[in-house]
């Protein structure tokens, strides 16, 4: 009675996964969100059939048999892909990135041959694996790998997308500042705690093989999956602004969305077409700040608008219109800023460019030389490099 009341709350908790992983393939936003819902799409499907290939269930429901083994190859792909994405959220969805997942595809392909068989073989097959007491069976009439062999492919895709998940994250907390980790503490201890309850679920799913190895039943290993997305989804529901993506709004565009969010927030001080055409300026800056914190664009000495405009998919002159009306900036005096506050920050956080020399700082900056660089501090800042710089070097 037990055993049948755990794999009914396994039951009832794959369609809570599948609902909200649906709402989150809808939402608009980010890819990042869409690859999590697929995360959470997986797990309810798999959640759902797991209450199925439970002996004796899997007696009365043959055609779920070796349903949910595919699956398993998309834990580590779809974890990646998520963090890659929320993390640099301007990126484009590549063809390469279906290679990711070729070995779901493999697997699938290989038990279609079971999955349109007659039930009457699936039972057969169902027989066997209850025989050995294992869905890791060493031998079986369909597919070209045995499940023995899978189940160690899998764990070691799993262990090497892990590796390569932390490898990215922590990469990525380097190569940012500590005032950004400072602004995004919160999606910081998300992805790092996220990533820390999955090796522990990895280490636990691995004692549980080593020790139950000839076991047939999976509600344990079940339940430390779920458990770990559940907490996920707790603290995405208490903090909706994660799937935002890092909050990395700079100098640049502070004071200018400040100004923008007044006048939404009190129309009566201007006339709807003056609020359409500042909502969408706004819009323009805001997906311009975004790429640029994420992809480092300006540390480029070759930028130009047209480039800018051409990755972005928005027509030069609208970019342009919306730094001139919003910030009084030209696209130059917008990319000096950038390179300006990257230098501040490495300065003030970074050790080692404390002992750069201002020709080294404009170099590492983006500045293609050291005239361009006085120039545009002079401009913007009202001082030489030397004495605003003075400050953070000190």
């Amino acid at each position: 009675m037990e055993k049948i009341t755990i794999n009914y709350y396994l039951y009832f908790l794959g369609f809570l996964f599948f609902a909200f992983g649906a709402s989150l393939m809808l939402k608009k936003g980010l890819l990042a969100t869409r690859l999590l819902g697929l995360q959470f799409l997986q797990l309810g499907i798999q959640l759902y059939c797991s209450y199925y290939i439970q002996v004796p269930i899997i007696f009365e429901h043959p055609n779920y048999f070796r349903i949910i083994s595919p699956l398993f190859y998309l834990i580590g792909p779809l974890s990646y892909l998520f963090q890659h994405f929320l993390l640099y959220p301007e990126r484009k969805f590549k063809r390469v990135y279906f290679l990711h997942f070729l070995p779901f595809a493999f697997h699938f392909l290989e038990f279609v041959p079971l999955y349109l068989s007659p039930e009457s073989i699936k039972l057969a097959e169902i027989s066997e694996v209850v025989k050995e007491s294992t869905f890791n069976t060493h031998y079986s009439n369909f597919g070209l790998i045995s499940m023995s062999t899978h189940i160690y492919l899998k764990g070691l895709s799993y262990i090497a997308y892990m590796i390569w998940t932390a490898y990215e994250l922590f990469a990525y907390y380097q190569s940012v500042s500590k005032s950004f980790l400072l602004k995004n503490r919160l999606i910081v201890f998300w992805l790092t705690g996220d990533l820390v309850l999955k090796i522990i679920v990895l280490g636990c799913h691995i004692a549980f093989n080593i020790i139950y190895h000839d076991h047939i039943q999976t509600v344990a290993r079940d339940f430390l999956y779920a458990g770990e997305f559940a907490i996920m989804a707790l603290f995405l529901f208490l903090n909706p602004r994660l799937l935002d993506g890092p909050y990395l709004k700079g100098l640049v565009f502070q004071h200018s969305h400040r100004e923008i969010q007044e006048k939404v927030d009190a129309p009566m001080y201007f006339d709807a077409e003056k609020s359409r055409i500042n909502v969408k300026n706004k819009s323009i800056l805001e997906k311009l700040d975004r790429y640029f914190e994420s992809e480092f664009i300006f540390l480029k000495s070759n930028i130009s608008l047209n480039l800018v405009a051409q990755s972005l998919k928005i027509k030069p002159r609208l970019i342009r219109i919306s730094l001139q009306e919003e910030l009084d900036f030209s696209f130059t005096d917008y990319v000096n800023s950038w390179r300006i506050q990257y230098a501040e920050e490495q300065c003030r956080d970074n050790p080692r460019w404390k002992s750069y020399k201002i020709e080294v700082i404009a170099t590492e900056s983006g500045f293609g030389t050291r005239q361009s660089f006085n120039a545009a501090v002079k401009k913007l800042k009202g001082v030489s490099p030397g004495q605003h710089f003075a400050k953070y070097l000190n």
